[in-house]
């Protein structure tokens, strides 16, 4: 338990420390000035980074509806998409005969890295990892609660 809330202050320290100055810097557009938005990210043929948008249903089926996943610190699980959603029921056994079981939501999907964000409300964790569609698999994923260097990944 002290591990976890101790990674759970790290990881909030991180992303504090990853925001950006200039984001956090007063608007100096002068009153009155029209502020031009910016283009639309639907518009960027690579796709918004970020979201799912831009991303056809066919697209996401591609990603299967069952992953076999294997996680650090001996757990590996069975992920099975509720039909028509983005939304995983997922069931782990460990090697020492624990089980587990949670639902996990794919958040976004980033065409130009294919990087895929995965989000686990029950433990506010998120889950990262690289799609490879020709060898149907996730791969270099990382886990918000995980050790330094622990990995997982998944065939589906």
């Amino acid at each position: 338990m002290r591990a976890r809330v101790m990674i759970s202050v790290l990881t909030a320290v991180m992303i504090l420390l990853s925001v950006s100055p200039a984001a956090a810097q007063d608007d100096k557009t002068p009153i009155g000035t029209r502020r031009i938005p910016a283009a639309n990210p639907a518009d960027d043929p690579k796709g918004p980074v970020g979201s799912l948008t831009g991303r056809t249903a066919s697209d996401l089926m591609t990603l299967g509806s069952v992953w076999q996943v294997q996680e650090c610190c001996g757990w590996s699980g069975t992920w099975t998409r509720r039909a028509g959603t983005n939304t995983f029921d997922a069931r782990w056994r460990h090697t020492n005969g624990s089980q587990a079981q949670d639902v996990i939501t794919l958040q976004s999907w980033n065409r130009a890295t294919n990087e895929v964000v995965l989000v686990r409300p029950s433990i506010n964790g998120t889950y990262r990892a690289t799609v490879n569609p020709s060898a149907r698999t996730l791969t270099n994923g990382k886990a918000s609660w995980y050790p330094a260097g622990e990995k997982w990944s998944a065939r589906y």
